[in-house]
């Protein structure tokens, strides 16, 4: 009996690409996440108004740390081109 001959040349890697539609939905997504966090933000701020300030350096804290990854993670993704 004969084995089934599997030839590897004529299978092509699985698609990694990123369908189109997928990049404006991530965006709408991340949007209104951000719209209903700092609308959150703005109702606490406004009904309690002493925690105003230690939200503004926490907000500023999560932006720092975000900008830096982003910094870094563009830096990777141009060094790997």
């Amino acid at each position: 009996m004969s084995e089934p001959s599997t030839h590897q040349g004529s299978q092509q890697p699985p698609s990694t690409a990123i369908p189109p539609a997928l990049l404006p939905l991530l965006a709408l997504s991340f949007v209104l996440l951000v719209l209903i966090l700092g609308s959150g933000l703005v109702y606490v701020t406004y009904t309690h108004p002493s925690i105003a300030v230690p939200l503004t350096v926490a907000t500023a804290g999560v932006t720092l740390v975000f900008t830096i990854a982003g910094i870094l993670v563009t830096l990777l993704a141009a060094h790997r081109q």
